[in-house]
């Protein structure tokens, strides 16, 4: 059931705000940036990023000029402020966001079924793993500053966000944990897919180790790769949305990036 409403159309990329159905009591927001018509059909590749659809936009909109058609969608995520005991159905909701999402593009004319990625951020990557490990339409998937999941994250992490919860909860932590635990990401990540997977990691992230960072890949299924930058949670390093591009639109089928990325820099 999806609402859209163009807001631009920039040298045939067109970018629409879109509201559609996840379960029956819940829906979600995002964006869907679709490239100018061509004769075949086009890859497509699922956002979801920790702090919105538009901090993945710029990454959509490069993509689009490969000829990828990208759905972004706003994480469905807990108040983490309300109870423990509400924390676990919307990180399911999340999850079956992800996988609505996919249906959503496959009923487009214009999209390749054989040609789905993901990309998702912090929380999106934790996730976009139970949704790619849970449903195996997808060809390739990015996973940046991910963790063991969130349990181990409001357990360990120095973060004001993580410690307030930590303080609040006080002797209650632990149960309150193991009401999201069982959907942390280490117990799937070892049963993704056998389809190509990018882990990007921040050697400066505040909230994730490298440690914690090296602990999830470790445990991914294969093939995988790793990448490190020095920068912090936000992986937005040059060489990083470069990477990004590159692993999808060699693994998705889409036009040679290489070229796109040095006109966007003006290197010629």
């Amino acid at each position: 059931d999806p609402h859209e409403r163009e807001i631009s159309v920039l040298n045939g990329t067109r970018v629409a705000l879109l509201n559609f159905a996840v379960t029956p009591s819940m829906r979600a927001d995002g964006l869907l940036v679709t490239p100018p018509p061509g004769k075949a059909k086009a890859g497509a590749i699922v956002w979801v990023h920790s702090s919105g659809v538009f901090q993945q936009l710029p990454d959509a909109m490069l993509l689009a000029q490969a000829g990828a058609v990208s759905l972004l969608i706003n994480p469905i995520g807990p108040n983490w402020g309300q109870p423990a005991e509400t924390w676990r159905g919307p990180m399911i909701d999340a999850v079956v966001s992800i996988r609505r999402g996919v249906d959503l593009l496959l009923q487009r004319s214009d999209v390749d079924p054989q040609r789905l990625g993901f990309a998702g951020h912090s929380y999106g990557a934790m996730m976009g793993i139970d949704a790619v490990a849970s449903d195996r339409r997808f060809k390739a998937a990015v996973f940046e500053v991910g963790l063991a999941g969130m349990s181990v994250h409001l357990r360990t992490a120095p973060i004001p966000f993580a410690a307030d919860i930590r303080k609040r909860l006080g002797p209650q932590l632990d149960s309150a944990l193991s009401l999201i635990e069982p959907l942390d990401a280490i117990h799937y990540v070892g049963s993704l897919p056998s389809i190509a997977l990018l882990f990007q990691s921040a050697h400066l992230d505040p909230g994730v180790t490298d440690a914690q960072a090296q602990t999830l890949f470790d445990a991914a299924s294969e093939p995988k790769t790793l990448k490190w930058y020095d920068t912090a949670h936000d992986i937005v390093d040059i060489a990083a949305i470069s990477d990004r591009a590159r692993f999808l639109s060699t693994h998705l089928g889409l036009k040679r990036i290489d070229p796109i990325l040095k006109a966007k820099i003006g290197v010629r």
